[in-house]
């Protein structure tokens, strides 16, 4: 039902994210999707997700800026359904984008955490 998965970090410009988690750290750069995302493997199953800021997310750098997101392998709406029954709650409706869906719910100390369902490979 879930299979690994990203710490996503909200950036303020990805060009130099990317540049730094590269260059100046040395991980390689997995996957780019333009200017919306980019995935950096940072070696033994840990990705790091990288997704720009807007003025519907938090700001670079503060709390919420670095949040974790678990892969799932099975629909989206079968998961929601499976940790519901074991009384997970939702934050909301699952949110649709080109290339995944996101569904968040916190853990008991109010830290979101966020189901995603790739939809491109």
């Amino acid at each position: 039902m879930i299979d690994g998965g990203t710490a996503s970090v909200y950036v303020s410009d990805m060009d130099r994210a990317v540049a730094f988690y590269t260059d100046a750290v040395g991980l390689k750069l997995r996957t780019r999707v333009g200017t919306t995302w980019a995935e950096i493997d940072a070696g033994k199953g840990l990705i790091i997700g990288l997704h720009p800021a807007s003025p519907d997310t938090v700001t670079p750098g503060t709390r919420g800026a670095i949040n974790v997101e678990l892969k799932v392998t099975e629909p989206m709406e079968d998961v929601i359904a499976a940790l519901t029954a074991r009384g997970v709650a939702f934050n909301g409706p699952i949110l649709e984008y080109q290339a995944v869906r996101i569904a968040s719910f916190s853990d008991p100390d109010g830290n979101t955490i966020l189901l995603g369902q790739q939809l491109i490979s």
